[in-house]
């Protein structure tokens, strides 16, 4: 298990940021903290490609600064696998995006990223 932190500088909400993947895994929990309020109904989608694997969605009262919350494992994606080594270029990247309502104004944004890199594939043998 690797733990990714970013600290990013946005001006408003809106806005994409690729991060490259240390290694093959996957995302297994995301944590957001801001030195400014994080506004209801606002979110922060970490994706691979255009496949949500966790979301943190800001829940209505907002959200006040210094204030740590934790996203939301996907359903369906949350185990799909990210690889430095992928011939497929939106695969080696954490592709984060920050819905218009995010944030009220600039901020800086720190993102914990808990990257799984015991992640494998079951395979079945291929005779019997």
């Amino acid at each position: 298990m690797r733990t990714i932190d970013l600290m990013i500088t946005i001006a408003t909400g809106g806005h994409t940021f690729y991060f490259p993947v240390p290694a093959r895994g996957n995302v297994s929990a995301v944590r957001v903290a801001c030195n400014a309020t994080m506004a209801a109904t606002g979110t922060l989608i970490v994706s691979r490609a255009t496949d949500a694997v966790n979301t943190v969605t800001i829940p209505a009262g907002d959200i006040a600064a210094g204030t740590i919350y934790d996203g939301v494992p996907d359903t369906t994606n949350k185990a799909l696998l990210f690889d430095k080594a992928s011939a497929t270029a939106t695969h080696q990247v954490l592709k984060i995006v920050t819905d218009a309502t995010f944030v009220g104004g600039a901020a800086m944004l720190s993102l914990s990223v808990d990257f799984d890199d015991t992640a494998y594939i079951r395979q079945a043998p291929l005779e019997e």
